[in-house]
């Protein structure tokens, strides 16, 4: 069963819009395991994730966004992660794509004739 933990941030932000998504979540998506972290376990937790406030989002153990995503967003990158597949944001190479083409060599300066 795949996971999804809430961190609180610890300045009491945004927390009716926490509550609210991970109410739609458990509706839309009833086989995840949904909780909300809170006080001392959030503040371990960003620590952890090397986050200052929070609030942020983590998906079977893997920090996945600081701050709320939309609902849509998060529904399709837990879909994503349960089938194994990969982030299309990711910063690595895409599928299908070779390695990056060298830069030209730099052009040597045309001698000057000066006599």
């Amino acid at each position: 069963m795949t996971d999804v933990l809430f961190i609180s941030s610890v300045q009491a932000h945004q927390v009716d819009r926490v509550r609210t998504i991970v109410e739609k979540l458990r509706k839309r998506v009833p086989d995840v395991n949904v909780r909300i972290a809170e006080l001392e376990e959030s503040k371990e937790l960003l620590a952890k994730n090397k986050i200052q406030f929070g609030p942020a989002v983590l998906i079977d153990g893997r920090l996945e966004y600081v701050g709320i995503p939309r609902l849509s967003m998060l529904v399709d990158r837990l879909f994503q992660v349960k089938e194994g597949r990969s982030n299309p944001r990711t910063a690595g190479e895409k599928p299908g794509t070779g390695p990056a083409r060298p830069a030209a060599p730099p052009t040597p300066p045309a001698a000057s004739s000066q006599k």
